[in-house]
């Protein structure tokens, strides 16, 4: 299902992307000195005019005479988005799409219109599992001298847009182009094709989508475990000691990377104070919980963090993961207990 520009604007605005100031109407409507586009369910907008300057009045009627009512590559004109003009410095191009299971990004450094005829050379294309920094992003565009103020800029953009990806469970999401002016990046133009399964009421829905026993409750520490048994000792020890959890969340052997990413993005959105993961690496892989922790350092959270891991692989993981200042690894489930009700009234 493909979204409408204007319509894919307003979800990212939500999310507190830069959008230009728009208006959107179905009727004739002038304004001098903006950029009006046809809304339809098809590319090659520009090169066939549904994307123009509007100079004067009659340049305007000419653009309603020829577009209202009226068809692109046999797609029906929906309305018509009225933007404001921007001079830009740099237009980037960049995607996220899932193809064979995979998470595939796309960045060039030189967007627009003519993006299809670009060569490979100034791609620079990823496939993965889950996204966690990679060198290669910040190599590809120091390559083509942007400053390094805007590259960790646009590289912040990257991951910001990779979190709205997983959150709202696209297939696709494209933005061309992306523009950068006066140390800002705007959004111009992006095309999203939701997932005909989408998720609605994710708290409800969060079981059957990610393979895990999920129920909410309301504490204010989170609390991520493996086997029911340790699970709901967990939650009895919590009790004992007159705290609420905020959920029971008991992974699934079955849970993959991807939804392990999802299930981390969506606890972000949520207000929880301390977030305690308690993994034995024999039901679920210590690896896997060591990729989404990685991955959630690149995001702004407010919760503290508290880790225990046993079993394969946790060895690995836990010396990864003690170079971070913003977690806490403790080896004694009690102390874990204990050290996360205390962690609740430290600001």
């Amino acid at each position: 299902m493909n979204l409408y520009e204007y319509e894919s604007k307003k979800l990212l605005k939500k999310f507190n992307f830069l959008i230009l100031n728009s208006y959107l109407t179905k009727k004739f409507f002038f304004l001098k000195n903006k950029i009006y586009k046809i809304q339809v369910h098809s590319g090659y907008r520009k090169k066939n005019n549904g994307i123009i300057l509007m100079n004067n009045i009659n340049q305007c009627i000419d653009f309603f005479k020829k577009w209202e009512n009226s068809f692109l590559f046999k797609k029906k004109i929906n309305s018509f988005l009225i933007e404001d003009f921007l001079f830009f410095e740099k237009e980037l191009y960049i995607t996220f799409y899932i193809n064979q299971n995979l998470i595939n990004f796309v960045i060039s450094v030189n967007g627009g219109i003519d993006i299809e005829n670009e060569l490979n050379l100034n791609f620079l294309k990823i496939k993965f599992n889950y996204l966690i920094i990679n060198y290669s992003i910040f190599d590809y565009l120091s390559n083509f001298f942007l400053k390094n103020s805007i590259i960790k800029k646009i590289i912040n953009f990257i991951y910001k847009l990779y979190n709205f990806f997983c959150l709202k469970n696209l297939l696709l999401i494209e933005i061309n182009p992306l523009v950068i002016k006066n140390n800002f990046i705007y959004i111009l133009d992006t095309k999203i094709i939701l997932n005909k399964k989408t998720i609605e009421n994710f708290s409800n829905k969060i079981s059957n989508l990610l393979n895990i026993n999920y129920i909410q409750l309301k504490g204010k520490i989170c609390c991520i475990v493996n086997g029911a048994g340790l699970a709901l000792n967990t939650l009895d020890l919590f009790n004992f000691y007159n705290e609420n959890c905020y959920n029971f969340l008991d992974l699934s052997g079955k849970i993959n990377d991807k939804k392990l990413i999802i299930l981390f993005n969506f606890l972000i959105t949520k207000k929880i104070l301390v977030l305690f993961i308690n993994i034995f690496g024999g039901i679920v892989s210590c690896k896997k919980i060591l990729f989404s922790v990685l991955n959630l350092m690149y995001f702004n959270f407010n919760f503290k963090l508290i880790i225990k891991l046993d079993g394969i692989f946790s060895n690995y993981s836990k010396k990864i993961l003690i170079n971070y200042n913003n977690l806490i690894i403790i080896e004694e489930f009690l102390k874990c207990i204990k050290n996360s009700i205390i962690l609740l009234n430290v600001k």
